[in-house]
């Protein structure tokens, strides 16, 4: 059995797009499964990987956006329905607890109603998140150490996104880092330092200049402006690379991807083209459903 395990669920981002969800993985611990947020379409996901959601013990959030949240309510509901009996333990920046809360009473009346109709056939606990912050701090902070997993939280700059974090699992000598949403920043080489592999989010800056430009081009200006904003929080493909090297990440695997190109084709094939001239490890585009084992 491998130290850790990773699966994509989501490598999208909030476009839409038929071969890619919305942000969110699952880490495979031993016995523990630990998602890594929960965007649009990553719940039923989970269905594809072969993960039932009652399986899940966790769930960490990177940060509040909504291509890393959406899927939260229905994860919720599966996971409880589908016979937890435990809670969930929920891990994230401040303002986690607030936006589990204002989940649990949008569905209220719907666990009322299965309540009422299934009686204790479903647990009380099952519905149940236990909640903590994790303060966003230049170096790692430790969020919770069980059955010989460890992960630690560290804060990005995804500005005006904060706090923003990343997080480092370890087990058995061996590490896995998810980058969230950030710009270059010192904060991620730290939290990446040495890990066998980086998940991280990957904008590329060609790519995305000829979508804005046509969007331009079809007439709608108010989303070209927008999306002329986006790269000003994220990290460009060249970017990654730098931190990666910087780092001494030992395999690099890209998600999140800005924009998201379809699952094969010239995009995705050119989507990463400039990167091994300044990062010598390998570099994976990361598809929906792929999976990871580090030994």
């Amino acid at each position: 059995m491998p130290a850790l395990e990773l699966v994509l669920l989501g490598t999208g981002s909030p476009l839409p797009n038929p071969d890619r969800c919305g942000a969110g993985h699952v880490v495979i611990a031993g016995d523990l499964r630990v998602m890594v947020d929960c965007g649009w379409g990553v719940a039923r996901r989970l269905f594809a990987a072969g993960i039932p959601p009652p399986a899940i013990d966790a769930v960490c959030y990177t940060h509040l956006h909504s291509d890393h949240i959406t899927d939260t309510p229905d994860l919720l509901i599966m996971r409880w329905a589908g016979g937890a009996k435990k809670p969930l333990e929920v891990y994230g920046p401040v303002g986690t607890k607030a936006m589990i809360d204002g989940f649990l009473a949008a569905r209220s009346a719907d666990i009322g109603y299965r309540f009422a109709h299934h009686g204790e056939k479903l647990s009380r606990e099952g519905i149940v998140c236990n909640v903590r912050e994790i303060p966003a701090t230049p170096d790692r902070t430790r969020a919770v150490e069980i059955a010989g997993l460890t992960i630690d939280a560290f804060e990005v700059d995804h500005f005006p996104v904060a706090p923003a974090l990343g997080y480092r699992f370890e087990r058995e000598g061996r590490s896995l880092v998810f980058s969230g949403d950030t710009k270059k920043c010192g904060g991620l080489v730290r939290g990446a330092r040495d890990a066998d592999l980086l998940v991280s989010e990957a904008l590329n800056a060609g790519m995305w200049q000829i979508m804005v430009a046509r969007i331009r081009q079809m007439g709608n200006e108010n989303t070209a402006g927008v999306m002329e904003d986006v790269p000003s929080y994220h990290s460009t493909t060249l970017e990654v690379a730098e931190m990666a090297r910087d780092a001494g990440v030992k395999h690099l695997v890209l998600s999140h991807l800005l924009p998201s190109p379809p699952a094969d084709g010239p995009l995705v094939d050119n989507f990463a083209n400039g990167m091994a001239e300044i990062y010598g490890g390998p570099i994976t585009i990361g598809k929906d459903l792929q999976r990871f084992a580090i030994e």
